[in-house]
C-alpha cells in the first residue's frame, strides 16, 4: 500500500497541534517550516521526546504498521528527519512505504 503524504502530514499536524494544546505551549504558527529541534525549535527535547512518542503510536494504530521513528535509521541520516515539520512528513512516508 502506497503511503500517501498527505495522509501522513495530517497525522503529524493533529499529533502536533494537539501536543502543543495539551502542553501549554507557545507557538504562534504551525506550518510545514517549523523547527522541531535546534535553537530555533519551540520544543524543548523532553517536548520532543513526547511528541515523537505520540507520533509513532498514532501512525502505527493508523497504519497498523511497527514505525520507530528513533532507530538507527533515522539517527544515521546526514539530514535529520526532525529538523522541521516537511523533512518528518517525508521521512515517515518514506519508512512507511518501505515496510
Amino acid at each position: 500500500m502506497e503511503i500517501k503524504e498527505i495522509n501522513i502530514k495530517n497525522i503529524v499536524f493533529k499529533t502536533l497541534e494537539e501536543y502543543i494544546q495539551e502542553n501549554d505551549l507557545n507557538l504562534d504558527k504551525v506550518d510545514e517550516n517549523t523547527r522541531l529541534i535546534g535553537a530555533s525549535s519551540f520544543l524543548d527535547s523532553m517536548d520532543l521526546v513526547n511528541f515523537i512518542v505520540e507520533l509513532e503510536e498514532r501512525v502505527n494504530d493508523e497504519f497498523s504498521s511497527d514505525l520507530e521513528l528513533t532507530d538507527e535509521k533515522a539517527m544515521s541520516r546526514r539530514t535529520s528527519p526532525f529538523m522541521n515539520i516537511q523533512t518528518l512528513v517525508s521521512y515517515i512516508v518514506e519508512s512507511l512505504n518501505d515496510e
